[in-house]
């Protein structure tokens, strides 16, 4: 999956690399200030995609002696690195659009910057939608973080062209300069979206509410064996998951038992949910019955939910 992950990048790179050098090329050339607004875009998200290609490199690593954990969140890190790159951009072109509003600039070969418009529409939609497939099959943050970029670009890109398009038949000048503010604000937006997610996996929040359902029904399916299950904690890091909880067993039970249980129970959860490290930590029904309210009242399910000592 990671060599999936590094070819979906490299593609990305150099679409990116493309894409920016025709709308800079163009929108130059033509003075159309929405198309140069969208080739800096282009611009960080060719920085952008170089760093998602390191950061999958780097995330990928195996866990060594100093990161028992692995480098997972050597992306999410990165994706903040990004959002921060996207917001910076976002002004830039407020500010250069808003000047050249007031100045009341003119586009001097409209049919260039929509030829161009037109291609990057088509260029960045296709790789956009391979990178989400990529990324969504890899669990790849930054590959997404990646895919979001040219998918901004190419809706962009085609709010341009229709603007472009009435300046041409009209005459209105202005719409230019709208397209930018227009384009910044979404880019300021995009940035946002992508520092919530980074955020969310570098302070650990727990996976989402329908992965976490899934590792409760696979609980289910062997609740038969086993008495309680509480203490459910669950992260995400890079394209890893982490899940880990208690599990309380009949005082019967013996040592292979609840050893072949907890690995029925860690290999259904890793079938469900790829790239998934299991943690169970089993308790004899005994000292369970002896623990604080607090402590036995983090329940998902079993027996015992609010029994006082």
């Amino acid at each position: 999956m990671h060599r999936d992950a590094e070819r979906a990048a490299t593609l990305s790179v150099a679409v990116t690399a493309l894409l920016t050098g025709m709308e800079l090329a163009a929108g130059i050339w033509s003075g159309a200030i929405s198309v140069v607004a969208n080739g800096v875009q282009s611009a960080i998200d060719l920085l952008s995609a170089l760093t998602a290609w390191v950061a999958i490199r780097q995330g990928s690593k195996p866990p060594d002696a100093d990161h028992h954990y692995g480098h997972g969140k050597f992306e999410s890190l990165l994706a903040v690195v990004q959002a921060l790159m996207i917001w910076v951009t976002s002004f830039l072109i407020a500010l250069e659009a808003f000047q050249k509003w007031r100045a009341n600039l003119p586009v001097l070969y409209p049919p260039i910057a929509l030829a161009t418009m037109a291609s990057s529409v088509v260029i960045g939609g296709l790789t956009a939608r391979y990178l989400f497939a990529v990324a969504a099959r890899t669990g790849s943050l930054a590959l997404q973080a990646d895919a979001y970029h040219l998918w901004a670009d190419a809706g962009a890109a085609a709010g341009i062209f229709v603007g472009l398009a009435v300046l041409t038949v009209t005459g209105w000048q202005f719409v230019d300069s709208l397209l930018a503010l227009i384009l910044a604000v979404l880019i300021f937006r995009s940035g946002w979206q992508l520092v919530r997610q980074a955020m969310a996996h570098l302070l650990d929040a727990a996976l989402p509410s329908e992965e976490v359902a899934v590792i409760e029904g696979i609980l289910q399916t062997h609740a038969d064996q086993f008495l309680n299950a509480h203490r459910l904690r669950t992260r995400r890091a890079g394209n890893r998951r982490y899940v880990d909880l208690h599990l309380v067993v009949p005082d019967a039970m013996t040592v292979e038992e609840a050893h072949r249980l907890c690995d029925a129970i860690e290999a259904d959860i890793r079938k469900a949910l790829p790239n998934t490290d299991v943690t169970i930590h089993v308790e004899p029904e005994s000292a369970f019955r002896q623990q604080g309210l607090e402590d036995r009242t983090t329940f998902i399910l079993g027996r015992y939910r609010r029994e006082e000592k």
